[in-house]
């Protein structure tokens, strides 16, 4: 039998961590679309030259673990990934399109209009489109369900 890892899994939802909390609308939202089906949560941490993500990084890695274990509550199978990394959205396309997601959940829940939490959420919407993965935030209603 083959060793199935994360890397491997296909998971149709993602969850992205837009910084290194987690609100419990987005873990709603998440296994709400799931439908069952495995997750993805990625924590994000900005690393910029002579700035490594260090404590930032920490905070997200607990993050993860977090939603990680709350979308297990609920009965969703998760896989963590934290991604230190200078284009969050680079990483986030990039992994959604090699794990078949067909959905983003970005939880921007400290986010205002302007904030690096909107602008993430553009950015992936600008990425994803023509790869049939769609990108919400926890308040949206009406986004397709993920297909099989």
């Amino acid at each position: 039998m083959p060793h199935i890892t994360a890397a491997t899994v296909v998971s149709p939802v993602f969850l992205v961590l837009a910084g290194g909390t987690i609100s419990k609308a987005a873990i709603s939202r998440t296994a709400e679309l799931a439908a069952g089906e495995p997750v993805t949560v990625i924590g994000t941490a900005a690393s910029q030259p002579g700035h490594p993500a260090g404590a930032d990084g920490e905070q997200v890695r607990r993050a993860v673990a977090l939603a990680m274990s709350a979308l297990e509550d609920t009965g969703v199978a998760a896989f963590g990934h934290v991604a230190v990394t200078g284009s969050p959205s680079r990483t986030i396309a990039r992994l959604a399109r090699a794990r078949g997601a067909r959905v983003v959940v970005l939880d921007q829940s400290r986010a205002t209009s302007g904030s690096p939490g909107t602008g993430l959420a553009a950015e992936l919407r600008r990425r994803m489109f023509g790869y049939g993965i769609t990108v919400v935030t926890p308040a949206e209603r009406g986004a397709p369900r993920p297909r099989p």
